[in-house]
């Protein structure tokens, strides 16, 4: 292969990487908690319905709590907390503030790395 064909295929190979995270973008989104949802086969094994849509390329107002610790290295303890964390919101009525990276998906649906209850 000769040097224009080259530099032509390292410019696409570039050009993907940089389109494959254009949209990756960390955001946060508050609402109020209208569902939660506990599964032992999809969504990583938890969910919560907020009262908004996500937006950022996450379908609805369901995001992924990953109960299953698919995203924060097996750590299913910390998935327990967030569900947790989410139950007690829903409870009191309180609203919640989601950390999500829509990179993150299980089951085309986004992942929350953090949750937290405004008070």
């Amino acid at each position: 292969m000769n040097r224009k064909g080259l530099i032509h295929i390292g410019a696409l190979v570039i050009g993907l990487a940089i389109a494959s995270n254009a949209g990756a973008t960390p955001f946060t989104i508050a609402g109020k908690i209208k569902r939660i949802l506990v599964d032992d086969v999809l969504y990583s094994g938890c969910m919560v319905l907020l009262d908004r849509s996500l937006g950022h390329s996450c379908p609805s107002g369901w995001v992924s709590l990953d109960c299953k610790g698919l995203f924060n290295g097996k750590n299913k303890e910390l998935g327990k907390q967030k569900i947790a964390t989410a139950i007690a919101a829903a409870h009191n009525n309180k609203t919640v503030v989601l950390y999500v990276n829509n990179s993150h998906k299980v089951n085309s649906y986004c992942v929350a790395r953090r949750i937290d209850t405004v008070f």
